[in-house]
């Protein structure tokens, strides 16, 4: 009996084992989908998308008459044309979702553009003049663009902590040299119901897209941190523990992130690409 014992032990250990070394999954330590624990590729990696994609911004405010006017009409139009390709990313100021990182990007673009008020609308850092042609063509122009540096990005949420887990892969294209780049990743909240100000009245149901929340690497810049790129052309990122408002202030299950690769140039920094 005791060695049926040994043997039905040593049968258990030999599939665990064998188990443990034929798991499958993705074995590309430079894929996101990386697994550590996988000896048998499945197909399962990840790599940057080839797409070139627009950032839009919006200078905005709950207090603003026009900003739940005309201002939501654009950018409801800009979600609904471009769909897959651009990316509005909301600058509140002097209201309830106004955070540094927002003020900080706004000046950016008020010693680039000019201070213009709200709503203004800025394709990258380059503003745009009140009129809804004029930003559709200047997102088809950037859209048009073949892509510089592709990106993929994914992140997991601690609830119970508050925190997030961000990584970011980077991948020169296009000959491009890579050099001078920063990389921000924002965090970005969709539906919070908050009161708008909309010609002189107020809509306390009305829902907030694409704010701003926070800049994951901290850095204390609205862009983000510079990046090197390896001789293959990648740049792998992570920001571990990323600090989040409670979860009575901020809805975890709509909170995502948008990565962003800048060029320094000069004073400025030019828009090269973004992921979600």
């Amino acid at each position: 009996m005791r060695n049926i014992y040994k043997t039905f032990s040593l049968v258990i250990i030999l599939i665990s084992v064998f188990s443990s070394c034929s798991k499958k999954g993705c074995t590309d330590p430079m894929s996101l989908a990386y697994d550590v624990e996988a000896s048998k590729d499945d197909g399962s990696c990840t790599y940057p998308e080839v797409a070139k994609k627009t950032l839009v911004f919006k200078s905005t405010g709950t207090w603003c008459a026009y900003c739940g006017d005309w201002g939501k009409d654009f950018s409801d139009d800009v979600t609904s044309d471009y769909s897959s390709n651009a990316q509005i990313i909301e600058l509140h100021s002097n209201d309830n979702f106004s955070v540094d990182v927002g003020y900080l990007m706004q000046s950016h673009l008020d010693g680039a553009n000019g201070s213009v008020g709200v709503p203004h609308f800025y394709v990258g850092t380059a503003g745009v003049d009140n009129s809804y042609s004029l930003l559709s063509a200047a997102i088809d122009s950037d859209v048009a663009l073949t892509p510089e540096v592709n990106l993929a990005v994914n992140y997991t949420i601690n609830s119970d902590s508050s925190k997030m887990n961000i990584n970011i892969h980077s991948k020169l294209a296009d000959g491009f040299s890579g050099d001078d780049c920063y990389l921000a990743a924002y965090v970005v909240e969709d539906g919070q119901v908050f009161e708008q100000n909309i010609l002189g009245n107020y809509d306390p149901n009305y829902v907030h897209n694409n704010i701003l929340r926070t800049e994951a690497s901290g850095s204390g810049s609205a862009f983000g941190v510079p990046i090197v790129f390896s001789s293959t052309g990648d740049n792998i990122k992570s920001y571990n523990d990323v600090l989040l408002a409670p979860s009575t202030l901020w809805n975890y299950s709509n909170l995502y992130v948008v990565a962003v690769v800048w060029q320094q140039d000069g004073a400025d920094y030019r828009f090269v690409n973004l992921v979600r």
